[in-house]
């Protein structure tokens, strides 16, 4: 190869060095060749050949003055550029950097996603044999970008003993740029610790749920409440936190209680007052011991919808995350697209609920879920996500009959999705946006569900059809008939 090029790693934390395998796997299939890697510190003079700049350094410093780019300056935030080289002008340079370490793993992410997948091939003769084999042959279109989250949160939602790898599972969120899970059990996994380790090593936080009262005989638990029963059931809450969960690592935790009902009022009580009263006096006795504890309030929409003045009462301090809010992407069926302007305006009103400082959170979904049919309850804590690799690449052919029927709708509905997104970016404060993404293999394959959701809640201010039309020429991404 005539035209070489090299790696020159400046300055980054573990985080970035993270993203350093998914960047030397994507080149090689492009390249062919393991590229060199150097140092910047071990460089003395300037490098004449063309070179991948990685982090932060000198590089980038001249770069900047040079005004060939800015540096990112929001949490998360990354430049990637490509144009002609600082140190050899018949040379090019490809440079990577954050505003801080995730910020450098997402721009590498990036680099790898959108770059070698896309933007790379936009003006080359596709028609040539070997356009696929050796495009850093000729000359690289020049590309820049600075680009910073407009979710903070963005996150996926799953139970977790159908998290087959979670060592997978994680680096595929780690492509898409998420940064949050929430994984919900019957019991505290016995690897937990581990679990959590692995994910942070991601960029990901972990959000341990578990019950405050949800069940799948929800409507008969409910009607069977007293007093007393609710006092003991509080008590439980507090118990199981101690015993489960303030001795194991994770960010924080996420709980569903009474909502997932279909009536507002059941059995002569109002949902919304008895849920009130028990997340709230639940919630000031656990922060009351743990007063740095992030607490997230999963609440179905569909026992509550009218009675918003009462649930308005919830304690400030705790994430409302709300699901089944009307049409999709709150729907688990994505055709499902009646009404959605009632749906905006009754997010736009839960946006404000508590006031300006609303702690707002939406659930997406849209996407897999549990098979319900074959549900059963655990009795015990399990060590989740270590599933043998030939049952990995068994249960995603099954899946993928599945996805072949969500991507279409999908396709076709995206526009849902992202109308949706944009209405949140625009009014809430601070959000959370989760996806429910459940036993759906995206250890082993993300599907262009996935991917597109994860695109929109990163910046949906783009045309639809330009984003969906680029996360579908990402290198990673899979489509279920392929």
């Amino acid at each position: 190869m005539t035209n070489s090029w090299s790696v020159i790693l400046g300055k980054f934390g573990d985080l970035g060095k993270a993203g350093l395998p998914y960047l030397y796997s994507s080149l090689s299939k492009l390249y062919g060749k393991d590229m060199q890697v150097f140092n910047e510190d071990a460089l003395t003079t300037g490098f004449n050949e063309n070179f991948i700049f990685i982090g932060n350094g000198n590089v980038i410093s001249q770069c900047v003055e040079k005004r060939l780019f800015e540096y990112a300056t929001e949490s998360e935030g990354y430049t990637v550029y490509i144009g002609d080289s600082i140190f050899a002008p018949e040379k090019q340079m490809i440079c990577i950097t954050g505003f801080d370490d995730k910020g450098l793993l997402y721009g590498i992410m990036d680099f790898c996603n959108k770059y070698l997948g896309d933007v790379l091939w936009q003006h080359v003769d596709l028609w040539r044999g070997d356009i696929f084999s050796t495009p850093f042959e000729r000359k690289l279109p020049d590309w820049k970008t600075t680009t910073y989250p407009k979710i903070k949160t963005r996150a996926i939602w799953s139970w977790g003993h159908v998290i087959y790898d979670y060592k997978g599972f994680f680096d595929n969120m780690a492509k898409m740029r998420l940064n949050e899970i929430v994984i919900w059990n019957d019991h505290a996994p016995l690897n937990a610790n581990e679990i959590v380790t692995y994910a942070h090593s991601r960029g990901i936080k972990v959000i341990w749920g578990f019950s405050w009262g949800w069940s799948t005989s929800i409507a008969e638990d409910f009607k069977k409440l007293t007093d007393q029963s609710l006092v003991e059931l509080k008590n439980s809450i507090v118990s199981t936190y101690e015993k489960e969960y303030a001795g194991i690592e994770g960010d924080g935790i996420y709980f569903q209680s009474l909502t997932e009902l279909s009536s507002e009022i059941l059995n002569g009580k109002c949902v919304a007052e008895v849920v009130t009263d028990l997340v709230n006096d639940t919630a000031q006795e656990l922060l009351s011991r743990y007063p740095d504890l992030h607490i997230q309030f999963g609440l179905h929409a569909t026992s509550v919808k009218s009675k918003l003045d009462i649930i308005k009462k919830v304690d400030p301090r705790l994430y409302i995350i709300w699901e089944d809010c009307g049409s999709f992407p709150f729907n688990y069926f994505p055709e499902k697209t009646q009404n959605f302007d009632d749906t905006v305006s009754f997010t736009n009103d839960l946006m404000k609920l508590r006031g300006k400082s609303e702690k707002f959170g939406a659930v997406f979904k849209g996407m897999l879920k549990l098979d319900w049919t074959r549900f059963k309850h655990h009795e015990s804590s399990l060590r989740i996500g270590e599933y043998d690799k030939d049952f990995i690449k068994k249960r995603q052919i099954e899946k993928n009959q599945l996805w072949k029927v969500i991507q279409a709708s999908w396709i076709k509905n995206a526009k849902y999705a992202q109308l949706m997104t944009t209405e949140i970016v625009e009014k809430a404060n601070n959000p959370i946006v989760e996806a429910v993404i459940e036993d759906s293999m995206f250890e082993n394959d993300i599907m262009f569900p996935a991917a597109l959701y994860s695109e929109l809640i990163w910046d949906p201010n783009r045309d639809i059809n330009e984003i969906t039309g680029q996360v579908a020429k990402y290198p990673c991404v899979k489509f279920a008939n392929i």
